[in-house]
């Protein structure tokens, strides 16, 4: 004899299906949630490198920095930069010296950033 089921109740296996849809879409927004999540962090991080090579330049009309090396702190310490363009977003630590400023004939010429290196890398 056939068990009675009432027309308004799901079955297990109509369950299981639903529960599998649902996990599979959360995984999928999960996954891109995260992708999109470093391409915005990428991307602040590029815009801060930009904004720190205009600040270098400011720098270039007052002082007559040597070819070479110079930490983006020396720029934050002499007020050219505020201090949240100087940390990359994906940095563990608040250090506020996460990029390098590349001098070369008096002028700068890059900025890198000491975190994600070339994955943050940009054309001036």
């Amino acid at each position: 004899m056939a068990e009675d089921v009432s027309p308004g109740a799901f079955t297990l296996v109509e369950l299981l299906i639903v529960i599998t849809v649902i996990g599979i879409l959360a995984t999928l927004a999960v996954a891109n949630f995260a992708r999109l999540r470093a391409n915005a962090k990428r991307a602040a991080c590029i815009a801060q490198q930009r904004g720190a090579l205009e600040a270098a330049y400011n720098y270039t009309i007052d002082f007559d920095p040597p070819d070479g090396n110079m930490n983006i702190s020396t720029l934050e310490d002499g007020g050219y930069v505020a201090e949240n363009l100087c940390e990359c977003p994906e940095s563990p630590v608040e250090d506020y010296d996460d990029y390098v400023i590349i001098w070369q004939d008096d002028l700068p010429i890059d900025v890198d950033c000491l975190i994600r290196g070339d994955d943050h890398s940009w054309q001036p």
